[in-house]
């Protein structure tokens, strides 16, 4: 008989501390995660921290680099811009049942109401919060949409994936001047929703992911292509 797993409630919660210093910044791109310092930090034996690891190199969220062991993976271009093409029909299919909604009369207040207040928060001259905050926001909008749909499976579709979501929007959002342009972006969605303009509200989601993610790749390369070999 093999012995039983660490309980998988704790190896859950080490993964998810993990991920959550991951996207906050704590950890970076390329930053080697050794288990017995996460181990110490968390306070947990060196067990769970050895299988939230694996989950997370299974997900793609770590990579093997060399003698450095397993590191945060970086955000590569390309998969970026694959990420984005599957989030952006996703956002543009919830864009379209979200407009179809407010035609139908059907739209719930809350979703709507939370998406106001996003916008007058975000579109203000420096936006709202520090950089983190303005990540939480993004998300906050993209995942309002998609309960403003009406179909619980897109928010179901996207759920595993938003920690590669969520870092992509990192990587966009760290040019400060990405910040005001993908507000405006997200107001002419919202517009779009509120005429019950489904498919303005379609095209106008499809091209804002496409656009975001052309330009953060090609800024991407042009980085890497600049550090020092």
């Amino acid at each position: 008989m093999k012995p039983f797993a660490p309980e998988p409630a704790l190896t859950e919660r080490v993964r998810d501390a993990i991920v959550g210093a991951i996207v906050d910044g704590t950890f970076q791109a390329g930053e080697r995660l050794a288990q017995e310092d996460l181990a110490q930090r968390l306070g947990v034996s060196r067990q769970p921290v050895s299988h939230a690891l694996n989950v997370l190199k299974e997900q793609g969220i770590l990579v093997e680099l060399g003698r450095k062991g397993l590191t945060v993976a970086p955000v590569e271009p390309e998969r970026l811009c694959h990420l984005y093409a599957v989030r952006g029909r996703l956002d543009a299919l919830a864009a379209g049942l979200a407009a179809a909604r407010v035609a139908a009369g059907t739209a719930p207040a809350g979703p709507l109401a939370e998406v106001e207040a996003l916008l007058v928060e975000q579109s203000a001259p420096r936006g709202s919060g520090d950089f983190a905050a303005k990540v939480d926001a993004d998300v906050a909008f993209h995942t309002a949409i998609y309960r403003l749909s009406g179909n619980p499976v897109i928010e179901e579709v996207a759920r595993p994936h938003w920690v590669h979501f969520r870092r992509s929007i990192q990587a966009v959002l760290a040019d400060p001047g990405e910040h005001p342009l993908v507000w405006r972006q997200h107001c002419a969605i919202f517009d779009a929703i509120r005429a019950g303009d489904a498919g303005a509200a379609e095209h106008l989601s499809l091209d804002h992911a496409e656009t975001a993610a052309e330009r953060t790749a090609a800024r991407l390369t042009k980085e890497q292509k600049a550090e020092p070999e």
